[in-house]
């Protein structure tokens, strides 16, 4: 099936969760660099890069 640049309902769906949970990422990661939990904010730092990549992949798919 072609594209023509338009997310489907479940990829908008998708792209609504991965924004939620990107925020919900962030606050726990201003929380644990505020606490000195620098392995915790690390580890938050990993998700968030995964999260923008898989919104990246998603959008991509859509330009095709």
């Amino acid at each position: 099936m072609e594209r023509d640049g338009y997310l489907t309902v479940e990829e908008r769906a998708r792209i609504s969760k991965i924004l939620d949970s990107l925020i919900d990422r962030h606050v726990e990661q201003k929380e644990a660099i505020q606490e000195g939990n620098r392995c915790r904010a690390v580890e938050l730092e990993s998700e968030i890069k995964g999260l923008l990549r898989e919104k990246l992949k998603i959008k991509q798919w859509a330009a095709v």
